[in-house]
């Protein structure tokens, strides 16, 4: 298995078209391959947990990364819970780096996670223990550590210098899976490597690759684009190294869905739990700085080596204080890491929350509604009577407040353009709020195009913000590349993301001993 973690299939198609990505190009050629739609379950970020496990939130009860401590109002960002797949397929497995692959869970598998992981999901983990050292040993530490999560399209050399580590790291993960898969574990049925420069190359790089992005006729944006396209001409000499190490192996390349612009990380980090805030208490919280509404076109830059987080910290009420307390848990939680202090086991591979959407958690028991943190998109929940601990909603007004907040959504404009900012409103826990997750919003608002301000005729205006993120999961498919001994190439149409994990154990010939999501796909049998 190779997992494309941040895989964009349009930028794939492009280069392997101009002769850049020959490896894959040739794996493409001779496989059976399908588009993968991933649905609304693209915007849990759990994609790869739910590979992992192999399961849908409606098994694994995951419907976001983010939980609510209903008691607290506190916030967590929660990694892996269920046991990996292999657990229950009876395979000796190598795994290098997948995310959310939790080893303690799985006493066949071999191999390190947490490496150089985008949201490894899990502490850093080997089997046998050696075999960090032994890594470490080989290839050296991983070099692109300071640019997993880059904040980059301030500056242009910064940039440049995360596009040059990330093809480093990529050619050092190839290294290593060549060694695992062929030296040091020579007796195995499953290999899975997860390749996730990928993801820490797009995110902050995409208006390099968008000629229609605000930000892409600024300095970075050609070492943006130039260093995600040096990531992509790497992973295709991944592949082609690891097709190499193992020539009889059935190859299982996929990417669970596509990349493309980010439209959530402002309103759904910021703008509207800001705006929620001032609507149901008539204060502002947040309240960004003069010259950020005075830019010509609407578009906010910050100075190299810049945060993003700073000035917006900056910009809220209490926020130096917030910025000291944060520096004084950072230091305490070191020191109690380095004392190897116990949490109980739902926290092992969790930590609490700190985006701009969390710093609101003070205030939410005296709100009826709140901006619920999300990554992808933007979440409301509300503070409901049986549900939360202080509720304020009763279940019998239900109804009447999901009314009157999808009408005031409606009326959001981006005020840079004039037009309506939301695009759809979802209800997923409409036919039973009190059974709600803690993973779970009342409301899901998706937007159209990429706001960076919000504007409510009675509310008032909040923003401009700069961008954070300039890439983001709004890409609409992924896609499954399969080759193997009798398997026939072609384009064989659309399937769910979650059919890959069944697939596989079909292909190894096990039946799984747990229930799993998806359905195995009947490979295409070539002609005698």
């Amino acid at each position: 298995m190779i997992g494309l973690d941040g895989y964009e299939p349009s930028i794939g198609d492009r280069m392997m078209a101009e002769g850049r990505m020959p490896h894959l190009r040739a794996l493409r050629d001779r496989s059976a391959r399908w588009r993968l739609e991933h649905g609304l379950h693209r915007n849990t970020g759990l994609a790869f947990e739910q590979l992992a496990c192999g399961l849908a939130p409606d098994i694994s009860q995951r419907w976001s990364a983010v939980e609510l401590d209903t008691r607290t109002y506190t916030v967590w960002q929660s990694g892996a819970v269920h046991p990996p797949f292999p657990a229950h397929l009876d395979v000796k497995t190598v795994v290098f780096d997948a995310p959310y692959y939790d080893l303690s869970k799985d006493g066949g598998s071999f191999g390190i996670v947490n490496w150089g992981a985008h949201d490894p999901g899990v502490k850093k983990q080997s089997r046998p223990a050696s075999l960090a050292d032994e890594i470490e040993s080989r290839v050296g530490p991983y070099k692109a550590t300071d640019y997993i999560y880059g904040f980059l399209w301030p500056d242009e050399a910064k940039t440049r210098e995360a596009g040059r580590l990330l093809v480093e790291a990529l050619d050092q993960r190839t290294d290593v899976m060549r060694w695992l898969i062929s030296e040091r574990f020579d007796d195995w049925d499953l290999a899975i490597s997860v390749v996730s420069e990928l993801h820490s190359a797009i995110e902050p790089m995409w208006h390099g690759m968008d000629e229609g992005h605000a930000l892409h006729n600024i300095p970075s944006a050609k070492p943006a684009r130039e260093g995600l396209e040096a990531v992509y001409q790497a992973l295709d000499r991944h592949i082609g190294t690891l097709q190499e190490s193992a020539p009889d192996a059935t190859v299982v390349c996929f990417a669970m869905h596509g990349m493309g612009h980010n439209d959530a990380d402002l309103p759904g980090m910021l703008l509207l739990p800001e705006m929620i805030y001032r609507y149901e208490t008539g204060k502002e919280f947040f309240s960004e700085p003069e010259e950020w509404r005075q830019t010509s076109d609407g578009v906010p830059v910050l100075p190299a080596n810049t945060p993003w987080d700073r000035p917006i910290l900056k910009a809220m009420r209490g926020g130096e204080f917030m910025r000291v307390k944060d520096k004084i848990e950072r230091t305490v939680g070191k020191f109690a890491a380095a004392g190897k202090t116990e949490v109980g086991p739902e926290r092992q591979n969790s930590f609490p929350l700190k985006m701009p959407a969390a710093r609101y958690a003070g205030k939410w028991p005296q709100m009826r509604a709140f901006g619920f943190p999300a990554f992808y998109d933007a979440r409301v929940r509300f503070n409901l009577v049986g549900r939360e601990a202080q509720g304020l909603v009763p279940l019998s007004s239900y109804d009447d407040i999901i009314g009157e907040y999808s009408q005031w959504l409606r009326e959001i404009v981006d005020p840079r353009t004039g037009t309506p900012a939301v695009k759809d409103i979802l209800l997923p826990v409409a036919d039973d709020p009190l059974a709600a997750h803690p993973t779970q919003a009342d409301i899901i608002v998706t937007f159209n195009g990429a706001p960076q301000a919000l504007e409510h005729p009675n509310t008032g205006t909040v923003g401009p913000v700069p961008y954070r993120r300039t890439g983001g999961h709004t890409g609409p498919f992924g896609v499954l590349y399969v080759s193997g001994e009798g398997i026939a190439a072609g384009q064989f149409g659309t399937r769910s993301s979650f059919d890959v994990v069944p697939t596989v154990a079909d292909l190894l010939g096990r039946k799984p001993a747990v229930r799993l999501s998806g359905e195995a796909i009947a490979m295409p049998v070539l002609a005698s």
